[in-house]
């Protein structure tokens, strides 16, 4: 997917940054920190919010602009426990229209997934004859929320001990590409289960996908020890480490790491608010990959390693 972005759009991004925030005259703008600033607050770099407005400017409501793009990833980011503390960082609109700007954009930026997040991207950069090996890592990550009323042990995440939503991500091996993301399923759910039932129906049966050993159930999931000796076992850890970096770089966004409070009366309901802010964070992080403000490890010569599926 081609994304275009101008000086004139990144400008504009600029100059509504500082109004917003009230930057202060007398400090200079143009400073080694500004970029820091923008992902502080934010969760992104100036580069990569211009071109997400330009992604979703003509899906917005009459009367949403540039800056409540601002708003919604300031939600994301800072994820507060009340509207107040947001409000007071964008220039104090009243909490009811904070909440319902940033939900919008929340929920547009959400529905940029299919377009961004392919399974097919899988296959960039890879090389032929690649029966019996994989495309992807994948794994899946415990996210905490508030204790849901009237409790079920169902909710309870092993990871952490307490309430949580699991979801379930993928990621290319021969390029910086999110591919796939399934959830929210319960956090007791089986990573195994959650395979069989979603990604293991999309792919081939000769095709394998490198998990790590907790994962059973499928003879395409490759834990681990299936590689032939030390080398191939070796590099698979790498595939796995910058697997496990696509949650952390996620989970910078507060209203991932921090536990989820937006709690509904109904069960369905609480999931697709939990959902709609994961696919937001997932987009804006797949985002970044694609305009390369940030780079995942180099996982080296990948095409000298042989696997092997049990």
């Amino acid at each position: 997917m081609k994304i275009t972005v101008t000086r004139k759009g990144i400008k504009a991004i600029e100059n509504t940054a500082r109004e917003t925030l009230r930057f202060p005259i007398e400090r200079k703008w143009e400073s080694a920190d500004k970029d820091e600033r923008f992902r502080s607050l934010f969760g992104a770099p100036c580069v990569v919010i211009a071109a997400l407005w330009e992604l979703i400017r003509s899906q917005v409501n009459h009367g949403v602009e540039e800056k409540h793009l601002l708003w919604g990833l300031v939600f994301l980011k800072v994820y507060a426990k009340n509207e107040e503390m947001h409000c007071a960082i964008v220039g104090f609109p009243t909490k009811q229209e904070f909440r319902e700007k940033s939900w919008h954009i929340v929920n547009i930026i959400a529905n940029l997934k299919d377009k961004l997040i392919r399974l097919e991207s899988r296959f960039i950069n890879a090389p032929n004859n690649m029966v019996g090996r994989p495309y992807l890592t994948g794994d899946c990550s415990d996210f905490k929320i508030n204790e849901p009323f009237p409790w079920n042990k169902k909710w309870c995440s092993p990871k952490f001990k307490g309430p949580g939503m699991k979801y379930e991500v993928c990621l290319a091996i021969y390029s910086p590409n999110i591919c796939w993301s399934n959830g929210p399923h319960y956090a007791s759910a089986s990573e195994g289960t959650i395979f069989t039932t979603g990604l293991g129906t999309k792919l081939p049966e000769d095709e394998p996908v490198e998990v790590d050993a907790g994962v059973k159930g499928d003879p395409r999931l490759m834990r681990p020890l299936m590689g032939v000796n030390s080398l191939a076992r070796k590099q698979k850890s790498v595939y796995r480490a910058r697997q496990e970096s696509i949650f952390s770089r996620m989970k910078q966004f507060n209203v991932l790491d921090t536990h989820f409070h937006h709690t509904c009366t109904e069960e369905e309901d609480y999931m697709k608010k939990h959902q709609i802010c994961f696919d937001s964070v997932l987009v804006i992080t797949q985002l970044k990959l694609m305009m390369k403000v940030d780079k995942l490890m180099d996982v080296g010569e990948i095409d000298e390693v042989e696997y092997v599926m049990t």
